[in-house]
């Protein structure tokens, strides 16, 4: 799928608020979150982000799963200990495609290979700066389908070292272990479908401006009471036995039973509860199957970096794992709408 089709915002009131809807940009005097897009369709560079090494140092996950840096390379460096497991799969992935079975890659998964190393790579800068020196990966004599299948093991092992390191972190450390958790299980997945659905642009980590808890949960309100509304919209232009319009049908009522269990958390807490606009305006105007779907697809993709801002500001670990449940389950639907690979979920970056 081109970046175009994630790339604009899912809604905006019907008339001008300063609250920003699922990524109009449309924002509060406190809130300063970027467009939901990540970088330019043209921005294809990683830079070395500056001020990321205290983010990996306070909760380091192991890295025994994957091959590691020679000791000389990390001894004096505690967080790129923290990178060597993503330094072993940006090497894994650069291993296959330059391996002796890489004629048989379809132009489709040469593509993900290639974004996989990339945002591997990305993701061990996040964590170490300066990085270590990665030991080359050498594939054995086995086939293409079982070093893929290694490949996507290791991001599963991977992702659950991340949500380990994530629940016992907070603020931007807890995003960015969550982010990773996040990412390898989506690229697991990927690694095993045909057909990848495209990937987005690979920018350098930058959380967004941290809230505090309150507010990051009533922001996330404000985006579900639009989804609800897109959800309606959408749902009328699938045919009415189709199993599509079944499954959106589920979809919403789990939205709002998220956005439910979001006010009850703000009620508990004597906290005002966001209030619905009367209407919302698409970018999308859903005016058949296809054009549903977009708009669906668009509003998961679109809520992702509110999830991360709850990740990031939820203050005990019951919530930072409901924040980051609810992060997964938006890039997993996101996902089956057909949303390309992203090298970091639940940052606008």
């Amino acid at each position: 799928m081109a970046e175009s089709d994630v790339a604009g915002p899912a809604f905006q009131p019907t008339h001008l608020t300063r609250r920003m809807i699922l990524g109009f940009g449309l924002t509060a005097p406190t809130l300063a979150v970027p467009w939901l897009t990540g970088c330019s369709p043209n921005d294809t560079t990683v830079d070395t982000p500056a001020g990321t090494q205290s983010a990996a140092t306070s909760s380091t996950p192991a890295a025994s799963a994957t091959p590691s840096p020679s000791p000389t390379a990390v001894e004096s460096h505690p967080s790129a200990i923290a990178a060597a497991p993503e330094l072993a799969l940006a090497g894994l992935a650069a291993a296959i495609l330059s391996g002796p079975h890489r004629q048989q890659l379809s132009k489709d998964r040469r593509a993900l290979l290639t974004f996989l190393r990339n945002a591997h790579m990305a993701h061990a800068r996040a964590i170490a700066n300066p990085l270590p020196t990665p030991v080359p990966v050498k594939l054995g004599g086995q086939s293409l389908n079982s070093s893929l299948a290694l490949l996507a093991r290791r991001e599963r092992a991977a992702a659950g070292r991340y949500r380990s390191a994530a629940l016992r972190s907070g603020g931007s450390d807890a995003l960015l272990w969550g982010s990773l958790s996040i990412a390898s299980g989506s690229f697991a997945a990927a690694i095993g479908m045909a057909n990848s659905r495209g990937t987005r642009p690979i920018a350098a980590w930058k959380p967004d401006e941290p809230l505090p808890d309150v507010a990051a949960v009533q922001e996330l309100v404000r985006q579900l009471h639009a989804m609800v509304y897109g959800y309606q919209l959408a749902i009328g232009k699938f045919k009415v036995l189709s199993g599509t319009r079944q499954r959106a049908e589920r979809e919403l009522l789990a939205t709002r039973v998220f956005r439910d269990r979001m006010i009850a958390w703000l009620r508990k807490r004597s906290a005002d509860v966001p209030a619905a606009e009367s209407a919302y305006v698409p970018s999308v105007t859903p005016r058949n199957a296809a054009t549903a779907a977009k708009l669906i697809m668009r509003m998961h993709t679109a809520l992702q970096p509110f999830c991360g801002l709850w990740l990031a500001a939820a203050a005990s670990q019951a919530d930072r794992a409901q924040a980051l449940s609810a992060l997964g389950a938006e890039v997993k639907t996101a996902r089956s709408w057909g949303a390309p690979v992203g090298a970091w979920p639940g940052c606008s970056s």
